[in-house]
């Protein structure tokens, strides 16, 4: 496997990515989950022209680009196919595609049957630039919530074209006890790329003084995902793809999510090593 972090909150600091590509080194990573969309490390307007300096520039760190976070969710989004095009370029394997949500439970059918849609174009571009493109689990009101709606969406899909981007904390958050173990077995045929995240469901006091059940992400050693058995699971399978650390930890500065990633990481490979010597 390839373990690479996702870049958005080491960006949201304001790094330069010579600092970010030297962090991610430091901590021990393989690569990064680069983010490409309005907002990102790179605009889509300029994917053409600042995906490939981007990619040297890490290269020469000894770092990957393993994925490239994106908005898109059609062919027809904007630079959808200068990204493809790009990464095909660079030799960058994977897209993470944009969300199909909705405000209105009724609108579920009507998003659900949109996202097959775009996702038979999609898959089209993707197989013609060699680049997969991929739906992200994401808790909440969004299409892509449940493992067994993912599998409806993919079934019939061709992996090497459009696949699954499992994401083990937002799976345990609509999964709850089993659900998550579940969603990854239906899935494992489609699963191109994987997410980790230290999600938890945690009580907390609301600004009315009311007791409320929120998701609260944490440092892995305290999350509540089992993490011998998802690796048990991946190993399994025979996914040997990349692993994308969320770090997600928005209150800390520098210095806290560098060592928490740190030591996230090493919880995992510690994991591994111990399934290896089983």
């Amino acid at each position: 496997m390839e373990f690479v972090m996702f870049s958005k909150h080491l960006d949201m600091l304001g790094l330069s990515l010579q600092k970010v590509g030297e962090t991610m080194k430091d901590i021990g990573l393989d690569g990064i989950d680069l983010t490409v969309r309005p907002g990102g490390r790179i605009e889509p307007e300029n994917v053409d022209n600042q995906l490939p300096k981007a990619v040297a520039l890490l290269e020469q760190l000894g770092l990957s680009v393993g994925l490239l976070t994106t908005n898109i969710t059609s062919i027809h989004s904007p630079y959808a196919e200068e990204t493809f095009a790009a990464a095909a370029e660079c030799g960058v394997p994977a897209l993470k595609l944009g969300y199909w949500h909705y405000t209105n439970p009724k609108e579920f059918w009507t998003q659900f049957e949109w996202a097959q849609t775009k996702l038979t174009g999609l898959q089209s571009m993707a197989l013609d630039y060699g680049v997969t493109a991929n739906v992200h689990i994401h808790s909440g009101p969004y299409v892509s919530a449940l493992a067994p709606v993912l599998y409806m969406l993919l079934d019939g899909m061709d992996p090497n074209g459009v696949g699954a981007y499992i994401d083990t904390g937002h799976m345990y958050i609509e999964g709850g006890f089993d659900g998550w173990r579940q969603g990854m077995i239906m899935l494992a045929p489609y699963i191109n790329l994987v997410a980790l995240k230290g999600y938890s469901f945690v009580t907390e006091t609301d600004e009315n003084g009311k007791l409320v059940h929120a998701r609260k992400m944490l440092g892995f050693e305290e999350a509540a995902q089992d993490w011998p058995q998802i690796f048990a699971l991946l190993n399994d399978f025979g996914y040997d793809g990349t692993v994308s650390l969320h770090s997600e930890y928005g209150a800390m500065d520098y210095d806290e999510l560098v060592a928490q990633t740190r030591t996230d990481l090493a919880l995992v490979k510690q994991v591994i090593a111990e399934l290896d010597a089983e």
